[in-house]
């Protein structure tokens, strides 16, 4: 792979992760479980961290990386909010929302490890922190089932 294909998928990447971290923080400020909205805050650290991680491999060699997630994104976080309030903050909904969002960086990261042939080190990286943003997509499952039974 060409170190622009790199930083083409990097930058996919970046957004999703982007957008991860903002659509999670939207959602722990709507949830009102204090346990959910501890997991739905570090989720969206995780998000943010790899987001960095991510930009700063895209600088390393010599891209420029994004910096911002998609407008979607905006749109989607507003109508969680706008959900949320109508009705009365319900957590199951909330909870659907970010499956959407887990569902969609989940198979970008995929993507990326199973279709591109990135550099070692960008692939370790990747592997990485898809095994790590899977390990919490599936905390978030089974507190949500505890929860929510």
């Amino acid at each position: 792979m060409n170190t622009v294909d790199t930083v083409t998928i990097l930058n996919r990447l970046i957004i999703t992760s982007k957008n991860g971290e903002s659509a999670l923080r939207s959602a722990a400020d709507e949830a009102w479980h204090e346990e959910l909205k501890q997991s739905l805050s570090e989720y969206a650290s995780f998000f943010g961290k790899a987001a960095g991680e991510l930009q700063e491999e895209v600088r390393k060699i010599g891209g420029r990386p994004r910096g911002l997630g998609t407008f979607d994104n905006t749109l989607h976080r507003t109508w969680m909010h706008i959900r949320a309030k109508a009705s009365g903050r319900r957590e199951d909904m909330i909870l659907d929302d970010v499956e959407q969002d887990e569902s969609e960086a989940d198979l970008m990261f995929a993507d990326a490890i199973e279709h591109w042939d990135t550099p070692p080190e960008v692939r370790a990286m990747l592997e990485r922190q898809a095994g790590e943003a899977r390990r919490r997509h599936e905390a978030i499952h089974e507190l949500r089932a505890r929860l929510m039974s």
